[in-house]
């Protein structure tokens, strides 16, 4: 198709069509504005075309290994560019776009923009006499943080480029956003907080797709913030540069210093309940890292990589030593990493009040890879540190960004403008569906043998890797058959804690209640750690080793 001026600033739709295996299809697709201000080429879903754009999906299955899940999408208004991040505010969701436009997404899906934007400068650089070379589709908002300061009222932090009109930074700023009951307005007040060394010549081969700029808090005053090498691999190791660091910043003052280096592309950072820093960072071709950050850590980038150069004969990266090309010898390894590469994004750290069954489990996006391996969502079990397993979740776009929100939904940003919202499924809660499946959810409405159920999958997450229901076996936990009824502390051939043996008492609905939702406020002393669950949940794996 010709675009002709008269198009300029329209929606443009395009049909097709086409005949596919003597089948005959038409296909209508809106294409979004033609050279508008907000970009210079035609992009999917412009502004103008707002009232153009998809209703809310309807929810769709999605089946995991332990859950079924289902996925409601929702269409946001784009930019040409990649990038954009997310951040749940209350239960609605703050998205950014791209390019620095805010947006805020209700929980039945409606969406609503914010007056402003990050101060990015676009027009400069979109006016720059040699914007041809300009890397526009890389200039990019990297993530968005929210910080309550009191009730409805936050403090919005952005990593993002900003052009000065002579070279390209990584920048972290700061405004304030409101909410007022239905109402929710940011401020066009902005500060800089930390400018990060050097500022990039624009015409310099710059990557800014490899910009990490994920955030965490430390503290009441200070932001962790990955920044990754734009390119510049050498910069990784420079003490002269933030680039391929992570940098801790005080707030109020922009201060900073130097955390851990050898970093290249941070794509994720996320805190565990045990203060571990997880961060997951994309190698070259092949080596998508999963590291535990520490401070004074030296990750290896350039020096060492799992991954090969892109493309090449000749595969090798710049290493030191011919030996070490796809090792990771003489630099702190990462926990995991992926070969062939998944295009590795955002990360979180489950909460478990939806998906109890994935407690502490670790999830990672990606944005690549093959239809086999990328364009997931991946749930990494751990023990601690050590990765024990890995899920795929084929989601089918790619993920760029990860929430969880308050109401136990995660959201999902997709590139060209897309949230997935997943939840829990409860389709297979019938009479019918639990009469042919020998999984069911915890929380499955009453219909028959779901109690037994979900008592039986408790049991599996919570308590089989311990404890055994062979009255001829203990495990690490003394076996559990006939435990109602039988004294605490009395089975043998088991070495129970002195806090145990010393209660001169039987083991009743109750009392195993009690002591299956906290294991040291009944038996002080007991080295039966707790098992995070909830009243309801201990009394379902009671009434399941309780049975026939």
């Amino acid at each position: 198709y010709f675009m002709e001026s008269a198009m300029q600033g329209k929606c443009l739709s395009v049909q097709v069509d086409y005949d596919q295996e003597g089948a005959s299809y038409s296909a209508t697709a809106v294409l979004g504005v033609v050279g508008s201000a907000e970009a210079p080429t035609t992009h999917l879903y412009g502004p103008q075309c707002g009232s153009l754009l998809p209703a809310p999906s309807r929810p769709q299955p999605l089946p995991t290994h332990l859950y079924d899940l289902q996925s409601l999408q929702v269409w946001l208004q784009w930019d040409h560019a990649r990038g954009g991040a997310l951040a749940p505010l209350g239960n609605d969701l703050l998205v950014a776009t791209p390019w620095g436009r805010l947006a805020l997404v209700s929980p039945t899906g409606e969406v609503a923009y914010l007056g402003g934007s990050v101060p990015m400068n676009k027009a400069e650089l979109q006016a720059h006499p040699d914007r041809e070379n300009l890397p526009l589709s890389q200039f990019r908002v990297a993530d968005i943080l929210l910080k309550r300061h009191s009730a409805g009222q936050y403090e919005l932090f952005v990593t993002h480029h900003y052009f000065t009109g002579t070279c390209l930074r990584f920048r972290l700023s700061a405004t304030t956003l409101v909410q007022q009951e239905a109402t929710v307005s940011v401020s066009s007040a902005w500060r800089t907080i930390f400018d990060a060394e050097p500022c990039i010549p624009p015409i310099s081969g710059i990557r800014g797709e490899v910009a990490g700029g994920r955030m965490v808090t430390d503290g009441p005053d200070h932001l962790l913030v990955a920044i990754g090498d734009h390119g510049y691999g050498s910069r990784s190791q420079a003490s002269n540069s933030h680039l391929g660091k992570l940098v801790r910043v005080e707030i109020e003052t922009g201060r900073m210093e130097t955390l851990a280096l050898g970093l290249h592309n941070p794509q994720g950072l996320a805190r565990d309940a045990d203060g571990n820093l997880w961060e997951t960072e994309h190698g070259p071709q092949g080596g998508d890292e999963l590291n535990v950050l520490v401070a004074g850590g030296n990750y290896g980038w350039p020096q060492v990589t799992y991954g090969v150069g892109y493309g090449k004969k000749v595969r090798r990266v710049n290493v030191t030593r011919a030996e070490e090309v796809g090792r990771h010898d003489g630099f702190t390894k990462p926990a995991f990493a992926w070969v062939p590469s998944i295009g590795i994004s955002s990360l979180i750290v489950n909460d478990e009040r939806l998906f109890p069954l994935w407690r502490d489990d670790l999830l990672i996006g990606s944005l690549s890879g093959t239809s086999a391996s990328g364009h997931a969502l991946f749930r990494v079990r751990r023990d601690g540190t050590a990765v024990q397993y890995v899920e795929r979740i084929d989601i089918g776009d790619r993920i760029r960004d990860l929430a969880q929100m308050p109401d136990r939904r995660l959201a999902l940003l997709v590139d060209r403008g897309r949230v997935h919202f997943l939840s829990r499924s409860y389709a297979h809660c019938t009479d019918e569906a639990q009469l042919n499946r020998s999984v069911y959810a915890i929380d499955c409405p009453d219909t028959v043998g779901t109690v037994a159920a979900t008592g039986a999958q408790l049991y599996d997450a919570h308590c089989s890797g311990c404890h055994s229901l062979n009255v001829e076996q203990h495990g690490r936990g003394p076996h559990l058959v006939g435990v109602l009824g039988r004294r605490i502390g009395s089975v043998g051939g088991y070495p129970f804690s002195d806090a145990l043996r010393s209660l001169d008492e039987v083991w009743t609905p109750p009392r195993l209640e009690r002591f299956l939702a906290n294991p040291q406020a009944f038996a002080p002393g007991t080295s039966k750690a707790s098992l995070n669950i909830t009243p309801a949940e201990a009394r379902a794996i009671i009434d399941f080793i309780g049975g026939d």
